[in-house]
């Protein structure tokens, strides 16, 4: 299934390269979750066994810098997802993320209009526009 997004009569409408960039953190939102669970549990980064090295090591900053990046990007989706209305979630969502078809409880235009909203919702999130 391609990702276009509608021209006609689309106040939602983002320019090509940021809606790739907002489609790309959605699908990647599952990885993320993980990566900010593996980070939070995960210990300091070995020694390499050099006696002296030039950079500073303070492995709890790095971490909670990564930390704050990784959520802000799952905050900003999971906030975009309760803009839609509670029947279409689960259908925009699995669209999105896993390119499957739209259930068949509505009228496909319904869910690309919620769809194009929850992508909108996310770009704004993230302050991009």
């Amino acid at each position: 299934m391609r990702d276009y997004q509608s021209v006609k009569n689309n106040p939602y409408l983002l320019p090509d390269t940021l809606y790739r960039r907002v489609i790309a953190l959605i699908r990647d939102y599952d990885r993320l979750k993980d990566e900010y669970h593996e980070v939070l549990h995960s210990g300091g980064q070995r020694p390499d066994g050099q006696p002296r090295g030039t950079q500073v090591s303070n492995p709890t900053e790095r971490k909670a810098i990564r930390m704050a990046l990784i959520s802000s990007e799952l905050k900003a989706v999971e906030q975009a997802i309760v803009v839609i209305p509670h029947e279409y979630r689960n259908g925009v969502q699995d669209n999105v993320t896993y390119q499957v078809r739209y259930p068949d409880d509505a009228d496909p235009r319904t869910y690309r209009r919620w769809k194009q909203r929850f992508i909108y919702s996310v770009a704004a999130n993230m302050n991009y526009i």
